[in-house]
């Protein structure tokens, strides 16, 4: 039989956070935005990584934000650990509550988890994304970079951590409830990012734009680019100034990137 959270983790809802549009905005002309960019968040980040992200963007164009399991309004909910099980059950969830089109962005564990359900959104419900953009993680067949971490012990898990990314806040070190609260949430997706294998598949249709940060020792050119062969219409590769989390360092121009690469997916 199943429990309450398996009942809530059913609802398509519950994947998906979507912004609130303000009264009289250039949204408000429309029926229904024209584009839905589905942001995935980075491991241990939740979707209130992009809550800024839709006054950025252009006014056709909604992003709607991935929620998983176990994070944000689904702590009830066990963490998850397979990273293709978790895209598609995403996937499922973006297809109930509409149809799209659909473009994606995902950071780092997001990107894997954006390249898994754009090939869930074509292989199971013949949908094919729009657009994909990846950020700060090298081409699914490429392999990760680094030792495994989610095995170590708390002190050394969170020291290599901030050594590789930079992104461990203070207080995770110095407030006990707060690290409690945390840090299974942190091993859970890096361990999803680690156990991932990827498997050969038939190119996307959609193209691709792949992101990284000039410091981030994570990833490279010629890796990022390595993106270019899952699929059949293009890869552009930009470096952005900063390292692992340039996304959050480097916004403004982020955002200006993607809009012109969302405006040509929209007016070819």
């Amino acid at each position: 039989m199943n429990g309450p959270a398996d009942a809530l983790a059913a609802r398509p809802d519950r994947w998906i956070v979507r912004p609130a549009v303000p009264h009289n905005s250039d949204r408000d002309l429309l029926t229904g935005p024209l584009l839905r960019l589905v942001c995935v968040p980075y491991a241990g980040g939740g979707a209130s990584v992009y809550q800024r992200w839709g006054r950025a963007l252009l006014p056709a164009v909604e992003p709607w934000a991935l929620r998983l399991p176990g994070h944000d309004a689904r702590m009830a909910e066990p963490l998850a650990t397979d990273l293709v099980s978790v895209a598609s059950d995403a996937a499922a969830a973006l297809v109930a509550l509409g149809p799209g089109p659909y473009a994606l962005f995902g950071h780092s564990l997001g990107a894997f988890l954006a390249f898994e359900i754009a090939r869930a959104l074509r292989d199971r419900w013949d949908t094919d994304p729009t657009f994909l953009a990846v950020g700060g993680r090298n081409a699914p067949h490429v392999g990760m970079s680094g030792v495994t971490m989610s095995h170590l012990p708390d002190d050394q898990y969170l020291d290599l951590l901030d050594r590789r990314f930079g992104a461990i806040p203070q207080v995770i070190r110095e407030d006990a409830q707060m690290r409690a609260l945390y840090l299974p949430i942190l091993r859970a997706d890096v361990s999803m990012l680690e156990t991932y294998v990827y498997r050969p598949g038939k190119p996307l249709s959609c193209p691709i734009l792949a992101l990284g940060g000039e410091d981030d020792p994570e990833t490279s050119v010629g890796s990022l680019a390595a993106w270019g062969a899952h699929t059949t219409a293009g890869c552009t590769t930009v470096m952005l100034p900063g390292g692992h989390f340039f996304l959050e360092t480097q916004r403004e121009r982020l955002l200006q990137l993607l809009s012109a690469e969302l405006l040509a997916t929209l007016v070819p």
